[in-house]
């Protein structure tokens, strides 16, 4: 009688979990994923929207048959610590491909990718690494910061209601690369359009190992930041930082009132800001609920999995790079033996492709690894984010 009961619970698993019927060999992917420092919320959400859609992917049946198994590992953004993640990854695990969340890992881990040819997702690739004579192996589901910045910039000056020939634009953000690499091509674009750039506005660190700083140590950091901008009196300031870094900047701002438009970077902009009314941002991902035809699984799984969790677009944005990363598997795999070389090229085949309005249509070529040049902008009122624009695009 023990042994029926034990027989009839582990029928019951297997009906409950399709997931338990795929007895093919797991599709190993790994991911490094930073849980502190400055994209510690941001890099959670991502890390639990990757893990619900590989699951969601596993109980509907796989990757023609195959489950898909996401090594997970915490990105410290500490040198050595990232090299042994990467061996762990590569070596033990033996992974197809790699999502990296931190574009900061993304370069220290660069010389390694292109010796082991893997394949590297990436949530924000530079321009100048999306090159992909120079950098096979580096992919990247939404378009490059420089990309956006463009967009934005269009905004500004055909769709933004300015009365000014010339409106003004000043960037604010932290003088390293993450900064910095987009603003010569972003202003250039700018000017050419009969935008007037103000002087660049960089800020020291907002988080101090232990936590934020306080409140006058806040407002010691950001008070030049705030004469700068009543000097130059721009019509937007385009943060590029992270959201709760941006969310303190915002937060010094109403100390300091101003007719400015505060305008996110897609890293800077998400549901964060919502409790300041007339932020807008670039932002290519579907904000968390919206109704799009891509959200209705994530919605599903919300419910069946975590309902009374709250998320953010970040999470949107790890769901939908499972959902490419499975679309390439899926057509990596007729072949017999697959191989990260394969798993390349089934990228670069992608045209057009859709998650539903989660993200804007990706296409790679083997000659450009950027997955398109569009995006929405979006704004916070009353408390919500709600659509700005439909997508704009940019030519190449």
């Amino acid at each position: 009688m023990k042994r029926l009961s034990v027989l009839l619970f582990f029928l019951w698993l297997i009906l409950l979990s399709p997931s338990l019927c795929l007895s093919q060999p797991y599709l190993k992917i790994g991911a490094m994923v930073p849980f502190s420092g400055r994209w510690e919320e941001q890099g959670k959400e991502c890390a639990k929207g990757i893990l619900d859609a590989g699951k969601w992917i596993n109980q509907h049946g796989g990757i023609l048959g195959r489950p898909l198994e996401i090594v997970l590992i915490h990105d410290t953004n500490q040198v050595a610590e990232t090299m042994a993640a990467f061996r762990k990854l590569n070596e033990s695990d033996q992974v197809l491909l790699l999502y990296l969340h931190s574009l900061e890992t993304a370069l220290c881990l660069l010389p390694h990718i292109q010796h082991h040819r893997m394949p590297t997702v990436v949530s924000s690739l530079p321009s100048s690494l999306a090159a992909s004579a120079k950098y096979p192996y580096l992919f990247t589901v939404t378009p490059t910061p420089s990309d956006l910045a463009k967009v934005a910039m269009r905004f500004v000056a055909e769709k933004s209601g300015i009365k000014s020939k010339n409106p003004k634009v000043t960037f604010l953000g932290y003088p390293d690369t993450l900064g910095r690499h987009f603003l010569d091509e972003t202003k250039t674009y700018a000017k050419e359009r009969g935008i007037h750039i103000g002087p660049d506005l960089w800020i020291p660190s907002l988080f101090k190992p232990s936590g934020h700083l306080s409140s006058e140590g806040l407002e010691t950091a950001l008070a030049p930041l705030f004469s700068g901008i009543t000097e130059f009196g721009p019509d937007f300031v385009y943060l590029t930082l992270s959201a709760k870094e941006a969310f303190l900047v915002l937060s010094e701002a109403r100390r300091h009132p101003t007719k400015t438009t505060w305008f996110g970077s897609a890293k800077a902009f998400d549901e964060t800001l919502s409790v300041f009314d007339g932020v807008m941002g670039v932002q290519p991902v579907a904000p968390f609920g919206e109704d799009v035809p891509g959200m209705v699984p994530i919605r599903e799984a919300h419910q069946r999995w975590h309902p009374l969790d709250s998320h953010t677009l970040s999470y949107v944005e790890g769901w939908a790079t499972i959902q490419v990363i499975a679309e390439v598997l899926g057509r990596a795999l007729p072949e017999p033996r697959l191989s990260r070389q394969q798993i390349k090229i089934a990228f670069e085949e992608l045209k057009g492709f859709l998650t539903g309005g989660l993200l804007p249509p990706i296409t790679f070529t083997a000659a450009d690894h950027r997955p398109g040049f569009e995006s929405r902008i979006l704004m916070v009122r009353e408390g919500k984010i709600v659509r700005h624009t439909e997508f704009l695009s940019i030519t190449k």
